[in-house]
C-alpha cells in the first residue's frame, strides 16, 4: 500500500441522534408557524368579508388569539371584557354581526345570566308540573271539608280570571303612536321625529349614526316607514318609494337606498326592496284580515 494510511471518519451515532432531532424540530416550529399563519389568515378573511369587521376589531381578535371556534362558544359577557375600555361603537358592531352570524348557523349567542335565568326558569315549571299532578290532600284535622276546599279553588279562579280581564282592559287603553300626528309626505327630519317617538325607533337612530344597521332593525325600520304610510295612503307610488328611500339614507348615512327600494327596470316588473315587500305583505294581511271578519260576522 506504499506505506500510506487511510482514515476514515464516521459520525457518533449520538451526533446523528441529536442531528435529527434538531431537524425534527425545526420542522415542527416550521408547521406550527405555517399554520398558525393559515389561522390568522382564515380568521382575518372570514371578519372581513363575512362579519364585515374593522381592521382595528381584527386585530383586537387577533391580538387576545380569538379564532373561529372562540367565535362559535363566545358569550355576551365574553363581548364585554373583550372590548372593556374600548370605543362603544366597535363593539355594537361586532356585537350585532356576531349575533347575526350565531343565528345563521345555529348557535345563537346567549348570555350566562340567561342561561343561568332559563334553567331556573325550566326547573320551577318542572316542580309546578309535578306538584300539579300530584292530588291535593284535604287534612281531615283541620275541619275543612271537600265541599269548603273546591269553594276556595273556585274563588280563587274568579279572581285571577277578574284579574286577567283588568290587565286586558289596561293594556288596551295603553296609547298607540299615531303617525297622523306627524307631517305628510314624509322628509329626514319627519323620519327622525318618528324614530324618536318610540324605544324601538331610538335605538335604530343610535346604531345607525354609527355602521349599517341589523338585517333586522332594517326590517324594523321598514315596518315603521310602510305603518307611517298607510295611515295616509292605501297605495305606494315609486315617487313615495324614492322619497322614503332617500329620507333613510339621509338620515342614516351608512345605509344602502337599495336595500330599500329598486325602481323598475327592463328585466323588473314590480320595484324591489324592503319597502315594497313590506308594504304588499301589509296589503295581504288586511285583506285575510278583512275576510276573516267578514266570515265571521257571518
Amino acid at each position: 500500500m506504499n506505506g500510506s494510511i487511510m482514515i476514515k471518519c464516521e459520525p457518533f451515532s449520538e451526533e446523528v441522534e441529536l442531528l435529527n432531532r434538531l431537524v425534527a424540530n425545526d420542522d415542527h416550529q416550521r408547521q406550527q408557524q405555517e399554520q398558525e399563519q393559515l389561522q390568522d389568515q382564515e380568521l382575518r378573511t372570514f371578519c372581513s368579508y363575512k362579519l364585515k369587521l374593522a381592521d382595528e376589531t381584527i386585530a383586537l381578535l387577533e391580538s387576545q388569539e380569538i379564532d373561529i371556534e372562540c367565535l362559535r362558544k363566545m358569550r355576551l359577557e365574553d363581548v364585554d371584557v373583550l372590548f372593556e375600555g374600548r370605543p362603544l361603537g366597535p363593539k355594537i358592531l361586532f356585537r350585532e354581526a356576531l349575533l347575526e352570524w350565531r343565528e345563521e348557523i345555529g348557535l345563537p349567542c346567549r348570555s350566562l345570566r340567561w342561561l343561568s335565568t332559563h334553567k331556573r326558569s325550566a326547573e320551577s315549571e318542572d316542580s309546578a308540573d309535578s306538584q300539579a299532578s300530584q292530588p291535593k290532600r284535604v287534612p281531615s284535622s283541620s275541619g275543612m271539608t271537600v265541599a269548603a276546599s273546591l269553594w276556595d279553588e273556585c274563588t280563587q279562579q274568579q279572581q285571577s280570571s277578574l284579574l286577567a280581564q283588568e290587565k286586558d282592559t289596561i293594556s288596551n287603553r295603553m296609547p298607540t303612536v299615531s303617525y297622523q300626528s306627524f307631517r305628510w309626505p314624509m322628509s329626514p327630519v319627519t323620519l327622525k321625529d318618528i324614530l324618536n317617538s318610540s324605544t324601538l325607533g331610538r335605538n335604530i337612530l343610535a346604531v345607525g349614526e354609527l355602521g349599517v344597521l341589523s338585517k333586522s332593525m332594517q326590517c324594523q325600520l321598514t315596518a315603521i316607514i310602510i305603518a307611517y304610510h298607510m295611515e295616509f295612503e292605501t297605495k305606494l307610488s315609486t315617487p313615495q318609494l324614492e322619497n322614503y328611500a332617500y329620507c333613510i339614507s339621509t338620515l342614516l348615512p351608512h345605509e344602502n337606498p337599495l336595500s330599500y327600494h329598486i325602481p323598475r327596470g327592463p328585466n323588473r316588473r314590480n320595484p324591489g326592496g324592503s319597502l315594497y315587500s313590506r308594504f304588499i305583505n301589509q296589503k295581504i294581511s288586511q285583506k285575510a284580515l278583512a275576510i276573516g271578519n267578514s266570515v265571521a260576522a257571518s
